[in-house]
């Protein structure tokens, strides 16, 4: 198995941290939804600064946890894009994204029952159908359960990992923890329940409280307990990659990113002693 790369998530305002030739980062994470066009790729100017770099791909309207499902246009699209950048990996959420003919905006919760279970089996199968590529999904961070529920959020996670094995984890430490914080749910408990090779990469992230309430703003710095759920993790599971996101506060964000990214491979060079480079990443 090759060493977990530490990287970033690819945006214009961080672009010094994906150019030269001694990049900040040892890989990065594409916003897929971005970067589509009709039968190609909208701005690939914008992607030239990631060449030599191994890419994920990440997007934002997979619709796994729904009635609906993700459309053949969209998993389209998400194929060309990874294609495009010979992306190591694909990436979605287990949310309710939208329904016909209308985008929710968001990422949502569902109610989390066998009916939609079957369901996300189904449109697991689908996006390793159209893509080509195994199917990786986010866990969300999400105050609400809805009612009627046979499932928390994270049960249904667990679960739909038991149903299906034609997918594999991102596993987001800042939603788990900021979960924590907002509903009674065990995040060394949850990380312990994942079977380790099913761990395909990870988020990293920093929230903010707003009114009492914890929030996944990828605003701010990481969090130092999400560092020790990275270390609690690393110590069990081998992931591709460790990816930093951040979408806004764009003033203080490259000094952040780049402590975070820091922070981040001494975790994991802490529990592997060897730092990865760009020639041992693997792919899936």
């Amino acid at each position: 198995m090759g060493v977990t790369l530490i990287g970033a998530g690819f945006r214009p305002e961080l672009r010094g941290l994906f150019e030269g030739d001694q990049p900040v980062v040892e890989c990065a994470e594409v916003i897929a939804n971005r970067y589509f066009a009709d039968g190609g790729v909208a701005r690939p100017w914008e992607l030239e600064s990631l060449a030599g770099i191994p890419v994920i791909v990440h997007g934002l309207s997979g619709n796994v946890a729904s009635a609906l499902g993700p459309t053949r246009e969209y998993l389209d699209a998400i194929r060309r894009l990874a294609e495009f950048t010979g992306a190591m990996t694909c990436s979605d959420h287990l949310a309710f994204t939208g329904a016909e003919g209308r985008e929710l905006g968001h990422l949502a919760p569902n109610r989390f029952d066998d009916e939609l279970l079957d369901l996300a089996c189904r449109h697991i199968e689908l996006i390793n159908e159209v893509t080509g590529r195994r199917a990786c999904l986010e866990n969300l961070a999400t105050k609400i359960t809805f009612s009627g529920s046979t499932y928390s959020p994270e049960d249904f996670y667990l679960r739909l990992l038991e149903r299906s094995d034609s997918w594999d984890c991102l596993l987001d430490l800042t939603n788990i923890w900021i979960n924590s914080q907002n509903r009674p749910v065990d995040p060394v408990a949850f990380i312990d329940a994942i079977p380790p090779d099913r761990v395909r990469y990870v988020h990293l992230a920093g929230g903010r409280w707003v009114h009492d309430e914890l929030v996944d703003t990828h605003s701010e710095s990481v969090h130092p307990e999400v560092y020790e759920l990275l270390a609690h993790l690393l110590s069990r599971a081998e992931p591709q990659a460790v990816i930093v996101e951040r979408d806004s506060n764009w003033m203080n964000a490259y000094s952040d990113v780049t402590a975070n990214l820091a922070d981040a491979r001494a975790v994991r060079d802490a529990i592997t002693q060897e730092p990865a480079t760009h020639a041992n990443w693997r792919s899936a």
